[in-house]
């Protein structure tokens, strides 16, 4: 059986925990860089002391250079600067777009048939720039995955039912515009909009939207990471193993609603070919309000960055 190679670019908090959460799940081996050399070997000499109580014969490997992602079969990019308290994901993008594409350029380089997946924010403009300057790259970003799984836990939390009872999802860009579509969520089959009241429905989806926010209020100088590997990892077993699981992630937009020249967040089947199909729904007026105006903020981001090139 073939072993597979899994390159992760950021050995921060994020690309860490998915660098032990794939060792655990025995997915392939996962070298693991950072820019500060032996911290990623630290990592790597860790998660792989832990490895024997998980019974896992994956090895982790910390790597000082980032021509070690040669032949790598998938390339998780986490690396860039984290959001602090105050600060809002567009904040960060001309902090991390630069980053993205000298990491862009030894994928197209060395692992060109890689399946690539951004977690750096802002996901949904650094997963269009990617796409964009390469676009043979095979390329997702988290998007509105992570928000998704918070929406399905805040939403079981209330209902005081199992969290796989609840199917949810949440669609648009990974920012204060994203849409939490709680028309389409259900609990064992039945609509949830049955069991909520209108103010229960505006602080689910308010928590959702700022859940990410309150968690780096609490942490203060990091933002939060458990969640987000763990979706990381499930996307990425997805990918290795075929599984045709759907997930609202970051892609590049080809006539989805209308839009083109722009990423993102859509329900999209993640198999061996990477992304295979995006989902559209049948959204209500309102929804479809909220989804161009995640399309008119992208737009415009999109204009500032082709200003300043």
């Amino acid at each position: 059986m073939t072993v597979r190679k899994i390159f992760i670019a950021g050995a921060g908090n994020v690309g860490s925990a998915a660098a032990a959460f794939m060792a655990t799940k025995q997915l392939g081996n996962i070298h693991l860089y950072d820019i500060l050399e032996d911290f990623a070997v630290g990592q790597a000499m860790d998660i792989n002391q832990s490895l024997p109580y998980w019974r896992s014969d994956s090895k982790v490997t910390g790597c000082r250079s980032l021509g070690e992602m040669e032949g790598a079969d998938v390339v998780v990019i986490t690396a860039g600067g984290k959001r602090a308290e105050g600060m809002t994901r567009l904040d960060l993008l001309y902090q991390n777009l630069d980053i993205m594409y000298e990491i862009g350029e030894m994928v197209m380089t060395l692992a060109p048939d890689a399946f690539v997946h951004v977690t750096s924010n802002p996901v949904d403009v650094l997963t269009w720039a990617l796409k964009e300057r390469w676009p043979k790259m095979k390329v997702t970003g988290l998007g509105c995955a992570l928000d998704a799984m918070r929406f399905r836990f805040f939403l079981a939390e209330h209902l005081n039912v199992s969290r796989e009872a609840v199917n949810c999802t949440v669609i648009g860009t990974h920012d204060d515009n994203m849409i939490p579509l709680v028309n389409r969520a259900d609990v064992g089959g039945t609509p949830v909009k049955e069991h909520l009241s209108p103010d229960d429905e505006d602080r689910l989806v308010t928590l959702v939207k700022h859940g990410g926010g309150d968690i780096v209020k609490r942490l203060k100088t990091r933002s939060g990471f458990f969640a987000a590997a763990t979706k990381v990892t499930q996307i990425v077993e997805s990918h290795l193993h075929n599984k045709q699981h759907i997930f609202p992630l970051s892609v590049l937009v080809n006539g989805e609603y209308g839009y083109s020249d722009m990423a993102l967040s859509l329900p999209v089947s993640i198999g061996e070919r990477g992304a295979h199909k995006v989902f559209e729904f049948d959204l209500s007026d309102e929804e479809r309000i909220l989804l161009d105006v995640c399309a008119d903020s992208m737009r415009k981001v999109i204009a500032e960055i082709r200003e300043r090139a």
